[in-house]
C-alpha cells in the first residue's frame, strides 16, 4: 500500500469532498498534511464553504486513520493521490482530474495502447461476441482493454481481454474498490482485478449510486488513445463516455449494426455523423499506428489452421467469419451433426471457436 493511503481514503470518505474539493484541498499537501488541516480546522475557504468544512472536522474527529490502514491492507486496496509516482497520470493530467484514486491490482504500463471497449447493458448476443472477440484480439497485440464492468458489452470485452492472457485489462468503475457491481460480474470483477486492475475514485465502501457512473466515465475517456463504441442506444452511458472523449480530443470509433437492432442505434448514428467505422481489430491498430501484419490477424489459409489436423481442420476451415450454423457445418464437412458436436467441443477446448449450441464463430 502507498504510504500515506491512509490519509488518502479518510480524506475521500468526508462529506461532499467532490474531486474538485479534493483538488484544492491537496493542491499543495500531500494526504496526510491535508487531514491534519481538515483535524485542525484549518481547512481555507477557497477550498470549500463554511458549512463544509465544518461538517468536515466534526467528521474527521470520529475518523481513526490506523483503522483505515488496517482495511485496505485487508481489502488489497491501494490508494492514492496525485502527489503519488504510483498514481495514474492521465487522471492527475486530465482537464477534470481525479485528484484521488483506489485500486485493485496492478495497473498496465501507461506507455501502452490503451483502448475503451463500452456499449450497452442490453446488448444482443451477437453484440457481446464482437465485444469479446475485439477485447481479446487487441489485448493479444499488445493494447488495454478499458471498460466500466458494466453488464452487456463491457463485461464481455474485458471477458475476451482475460481470454487472451496477455495485456491485463483496466476497469474503471463506478463504487467503491471493495463493492463489486453488478454483483452478476463479482467473479469477472475479482479476475480483472487479479490479472490487471479495478480503480476507482470513489471511497471504500462507496455505494453504485447513479451521479458515480457520469464521473466514472470522464475518467474512462481520460484513461483511454481510443473509444471503440459496439451497440449502444442513442442514449446512455457509452454515449456519455463519448462526450467525454470528444472533449478531450480523443478519437471515437464504432461497429456498425443491423438498422433493426435497436441497441445499435447509437453506434450507428456515430458512423452517420463521422466516426470511423470497426469492421475487425485491423481497423483498431491502424487508427492506433500500430503492426497489423501479424500471425494474429490472418483468419483463413494453413495459417488459420495451424497445428489442427483431421476432422478438426475440415470443420474449423468451413466456419465463417460471422456466426455459422451447425447443419452449414455438417454439409460443408460432410461430417455427420453428432460428429461436429464433438469436433466443436475439441475446438472450443482449444480457443479456436465459441458456440451456443446453434451457432458457431471463430475466437
Amino acid at each position: 500500500m502507498t504510504a500515506g493511503g491512509e490519509f488518502t481514503a479518510a480524506l475521500a470518505a468526508l462529506p461532499g469532498a467532490g474531486a474538485a474539493r479534493l483538488g484544492r484541498l491537496l493542491t499543495d499537501d500531500d494526504a496526510e498534511r491535508a487531514w491534519q488541516r481538515v483535524v485542525a480546522s484549518r481547512v481555507d475557504s477557497a477550498v470549500a464553504p463554511s458549512s463544509v468544512r465544518r461538517e468536515w472536522a466534526l467528521a474527521a474527529a470520529e475518523v481513526d486513520p490506523g483503522s483505515l490502514r488496517e482495511t485496505l491492507e485487508r481489502v488489497g486496496v491501494t490508494a492514492t493521490t496525485w502527489h503519488d509516482g504510483a498514481h495514474p497520470p492521465r487522471f492527475a493530467c486530465d482537464i477534470d482530474p481525479a485528484p484521488v484514486a483506489f485500486r485493485r491490482g496492478t495497473l498496465p504500463d501507461p506507455s501502452l495502447p490503451h483502448v475503451a471497449v463500452v456499449g450497452t447493458r442490453r446488448a444482443s448476443a451477437i453484440g457481446r461476441e464482437v465485444a469479446r472477440e475485439l477485447g481479446a484480439e487487441l489485448a493479444a497485440r499488445g493494447v488495454v482493454v478499458v471498460s466500466g464492468l458494466a453488464l452487456g458489452i463491457d463485461a464481455a470485452a474485458h471477458r475476451g481481454a482475460l481470454l487472451a492472457a496477455a495485456t491485463p485489462p483496466v476497469a474503471v468503475v463506478g463504487s467503491g474498490c471493495d463493492v463489486p457491481y453488478p454483483r452478476a460480474n463479482a467473479d469477472l470483477w475479482h479476475e480483472v482485478a487479479e490479472r490487471g486492475a479495478v480503480i476507482s475514485e470513489a471511497p471504500l465502501g462507496a455505494r453504485p449510486e447513479p451521479w458515480r457512473f457520469p464521473a466514472r466515465n470522464r475518467l474512462i475517456a481520460a484513461l483511454v488513445d481510443l473509444v471503440v463504441v459496439v451497440e449502444s442506444r442513442p442514449s446512455g452511458g457509452s454515449m456519455l463516455t463519448v462526450d467525454e472523449a470528444v472533449r478531450r480530443g480523443v478519437d471515437v470509433m464504432a461497429v456498425p449494426g443491423s438498422l433493426r437492432n435497436g441497441a445499435a442505434e447509437g453506434a450507428n448514428r456515430l458512423l452517420a455523423d463521422g466516426c470511423a467505422p470497426v469492421l475487425g481489430v485491423d481497423d483498431v491498430t491502424t487508427a492506433l499506428g500500430l503492426d497489423t501484419c501479424g500471425a494474429a490477424d490472418r483468419r483463413h489459409g494453413p495459417e488459420a489452421t495451424a497445428g489442427v489436423d483431421g476432422p478438426a481442420a475440415v470443420v474449423l476451415d468451413a466456419v465463417d467469419d460471422g456466426p455459422t450454423s451447425i447443419d452449414e457445418l455438417a454439409t460443408r464437412s460432410g461430417l455427420g451433426a453428432a460428429e461436429v458436436f464433438a469436433v466443436l467441443a475439441e475446438l472450443e477446448l482449444a480457443g479456436l471457436v465459441v458456440h451456443d449450441g446453434a451457432r458457431v464463430r471463430r475466437t
